[in-house]
């Protein structure tokens, strides 16, 4: 295993202890260090041994290094996401240099990758939506009333969280019961993706929809491993909500789209921004770090609605 010197050893370690400090989760403060230590190794190898080495040029060579070196086991070059990731690291590596009195380390340099897909995004119109909404009615039928109408319920919970609340699937997974605040009408999401927490409001409908599940439904699933959780089954029956709506609606548009939990959150933000709402407010929203990963809706827009 490649190793560093003591003084990068040293350093790399109060950088660990910076993030902590500044609250960040579990993945970024175990994930960010090593990122910073194959930095650290390459500077080594560069002949540069010491921090106040370091050069704004020295740090655009790394990221052109990264982004043509091949992943040891993948043997593929790395994912924008994960490159994105690194560069991050190292940004926020530069941010402690300066915060520890280092006033020479270079300025964080904010370089991201423009995320290219490989798959055109597809998004569901507001009519398509509702077209899901009413076929929640048709699913279970093989259930008794009361059982039908409970896991019914469920199904429109997460209608409600992925299209409503524009919540990621793992968020919705993840969402507890005293995450909800129905006194403010906001739910809490705690370390989503970018390790960020966030607010985010519901509309009445939602509001109606989550206060009608949790105080009339919920009780229907005494589960002991997921009784804290707003959606009482695990990750395998969250994927197949939408699956089974989409079997079961009679739209050849919505089949051929083949929708998924996270076309959901795609079709509320372009809706919002069709409606007029500032690109901002829609990151915000969504919880994106940056407003390069909401762009990506204008580019919808344009391409599907002119």
């Amino acid at each position: 295993m490649k190793t560093i010197n003591q003084n990068y050893k040293a350093i790399k370690e109060s950088y660990t202890e910076y993030l902590q400090t500044l609250g960040f989760s579990n993945s970024v403060i175990y994930n960010y260090p090593i990122f910073v230590k194959n930095f650290l190794i390459w500077l080594e190898q560069k002949g540069i041994n010491r921090i106040n080495q370091i050069t704004t040029k020295n740090v655009f060579a790394y990221f052109n290094f990264l982004e043509h070196t091949k992943g040891e086991r993948t043997k593929q070059t790395f994912s924008t996401s994960h490159l994105n990731r690194q560069f991050g690291a190292i940004d926020k590596f530069l941010e402690f240099l300066h915060q520890i009195g280092l006033e020479t380390a270079p300025i964080p340099t904010c370089y991201l990758l423009e995320r290219t897909r490989k798959k055109p995004l597809h998004f569901l119109t507001q009519e398509e939506i509702q077209i899901l909404y009413n076929t929640i009615d048709f699913t279970f039928s093989d259930l008794t009333f009361n059982k039908r109408e409970a896991r019914q319920m469920t199904i429109k919970l997460m209608l409600d969280l992925c299209y409503g609340c524009g919540l990621r699937r793992t968020e919705a997974l993840n969402l507890k019961i005293s995450d909800i605040n129905f006194d403010n009408k906001v739910i809490h999401i705690k370390q989503g993706k970018n390790y960020k927490d966030r607010f985010v409001p519901m509309s009445k409908k939602v509001y109606e929809g989550l206060y009608t599940f949790v105080y009339q439904y919920r009780k229907s699933y005494p589960e002991h491993n997921r009784s804290t959780y707003l959606y009482p089954f695990g990750s395998n029956s969250i994927a197949k909500t939408i699956e089974m709506l989409v079997k079961k609606c009679n739209n050849e548009e919505i089949k051929t789209k083949k929708p998924t939990l996270h076309t959901l959150r795609h079709s509320i933000a372009t809706h919002l921004l069709q409606n007029g709402m500032d690109i901002e407010n829609i990151a915000r929203f969504l919880g994106h770090s940056t407003l390069e990963s909401t762009k990506i809706y204008t580019h919808i827009i344009n391409e599907y609605c002119d």
